[in-house]
């Protein structure tokens, strides 16, 4: 009877184990399975959002090739977000012309450098910054003033491009410019366009302009956008002819290159591109993580 009751009790033993173990397969095999389904489900989502962010793209181009109006800004439609909702998908576009900004690729000028500076001092940024922005995008391998040349970036492994930036994010390889001070700059540097735009620079950029702007011109700038005549400035406090004909050569009412960010979510997932563009076509793009 000892004997039987061993061998019926190892018995028993070995038949939870098997169960145990087919229990554990089974459940593993169902998590496995599920979180598939899952990773299939979310890349479905993904395709369907970022698809839908590219068009949306398209749709704020449609509106940029139909402006006409004469100036571009504060006042114009797509100045403003915009959303829509169409079978699960919502989009958010935003538009924002890139002439508000400050051309880098204008610095090897010594008036737009003095600018410079004095934007990156109103930003609380060193302003040798402007000179090490000059190294990256003139045409020779001399340092200018406290700037960088191929010496100082030989020993990070890469050279300056000597040659006009093609992209913002190529500022992250200038000396002095790191993902924080980026991320503060990008809102007012760019590589395109030639003048400043008075109806969407910041506030910090039109002070930029000239040693002689005062908080009252800016301001008067800023309260009656949109500008559609530039001669118009002569006539708003803060202003008089001297000044307006010092920035006369340096502003526009009008711009040709824009940045387009369009956001789509579409079930657990959401996919964000950024693209800039001129009115008719795509110069840059890319998928914001």
């Amino acid at each position: 009877m000892s004997s039987s009751g061993s061998r019926g009790g190892f018995v028993l033993f070995l038949v939870l184990v098997m169960v145990s173990v087919t229990a554990s397969f089974l459940f593993s095999l169902y998590y496995l399975t599920t979180r598939n389904f899952k990773r299939t489900e979310d890349f479905r989502d993904y395709t369907v959002a970022y698809h839908a962010a590219v068009s949306a793209v398209k749709i704020a181009l449609y509106f940029l090739r139909n402006d006409n109006n004469g100036f571009d800004g504060v006042g114009d439609e797509w100045a403003s977000p915009f959303y829509y909702n169409y079978r699960g998908i919502s989009v958010s576009v935003r538009v924002e012309d890139e002439c508000g900004k400050l051309n880098v690729n204008k610095l090897v000028n010594n008036r737009w450098h003095a600018i410079a500076e004095r934007l990156f001092e109103n930003l609380g940024l060193n302003p040798d910054l402007a000179d090490s922005i000059r190294d990256w995008v003139d045409r020779d391998d001399e340092v200018f003033e406290n700037g960088a040349e191929s010496f100082y970036y030989g020993g990070l492994g890469y050279r300056p491009s000597n040659a006009p930036m093609k992209s913002v994010y190529e500022l992250l390889y200038v000396k002095g410019i790191g993902e924080k001070v980026f991320k503060k700059l990008k809102r007012y540097l760019t590589v395109y366009g030639d003048k400043v735009n008075v109806n969407s620079a910041p506030k910090e950029v039109l002070l930029a302009l000239s040693p002689n702007m005062n908080e009252d011109a800016v301001d008067s700038i800023i309260e009656n956008r949109p500008i559609k005549n530039l001669g118009k400035l002569k006539e708003l406090p803060g202003f008089d002819e001297e000044l307006y004909f010092e920035i006369r050569p340096l502003i526009t009412e009008k711009c040709n290159y824009f940045r387009i960010e369009a956001t789509a979510s579409y079930g657990d997932t959401t996919a964000t591109v950024e693209a800039f563009t001129d009115r008719h076509r795509v110069l840059e793009w890319k998928v914001v993580q």
